[in-house]
């Protein structure tokens, strides 16, 4: 392709078509995705605004669908293209196939990179088949920096709404720490007995720290039980 002269205020669309795509900016790539701006902000201008609020690219990627809906400027229609596009790059990278969490070890390289940015404490839930596929992954609730509330109602009314076979219950804790608080075994303790009760077992709780994880299962030897 023919690389043409542009000037720097040309709109995105057209400096990628005129083959200069990798030297759009990250808030440049975001108004491609979404086209329009709002309240007479432009696209780009949205793209600079919402990257300066979430800590740039990193904290942006790091949220959820919800959470990307509750910033200014961005709503259900254009948090739904930017969570398309980011599940489209996790499939590609995943070959296109289901990713199969069938183990702590596997549970946890799934879900370190994706806390170890957050900086508030995050419960999510990953729903999976009998095989140990994941069906869906989300996030139930958002906290302070040093806790979170959820319960087992809503941990299995949502990992049911996905015809889930068993689930995996999720958090980080922000310090980096993955060690469980009296807190996070209670509340283990909670799913694991909703879950017997309602036919959906909990697979697994992974506290996630920095650079590590705690495996409730792995720990207190559930496959052995």
């Amino acid at each position: 392709m023919r690389i043409l002269d542009l000037a720097p205020d040309q709109r995105p669309r057209e400096r990628l078509l005129a083959g200069q795509g990798e030297g759009l900016s990250e808030a440049e790539l975001l108004a491609l995705l979404w086209s329009t701006g709002q309240r007479g902000r432009s696209a780009v201008e949205l793209g600079q605004e919402l990257l300066a609020r979430t800590g740039g690219l990193p904290g942006l990627l790091a949220m959820g669908l919800h959470e990307w809906m509750d910033q200014q400027g961005v709503g259900p229609a254009k948090a739904c293209q930017l969570w398309a596009a980011q599940e489209l790059c996790r499939r590609a990278h995943r070959g296109g196939t289901r990713l199969r969490i069938n183990s702590p070890r596997a549970a946890g390289a799934y879900l370190l990179p994706l806390c170890r940015s957050w900086t508030e404490e995050r419960f999510g839930l990953l729903a999976l088949n009998a095989k140990g596929d994941l069906l869906a992954e989300r996030i139930l609730s958002q906290g302070t920096a040093t806790a979170t509330l959820i319960s087992p109602r809503e941990f299995f009314r949502e990992a049911l709404r996905f015809g889930a076979s068993s689930a995996l219950a999720f958090h980080n804790h922000p310090s980096g720490d993955p060690a469980p608080s009296k807190e996070d075994i209670q509340l283990t303790r909670r799913l694991r007995a909703a879950g017997e009760s309602l036919g959906v077992p909990l697979a697994d709780h992974l506290v996630v720290g920095s650079d590590t994880f705690h495996s409730f299962r792995a720990a207190e030897g559930w496959d052995h039980c």
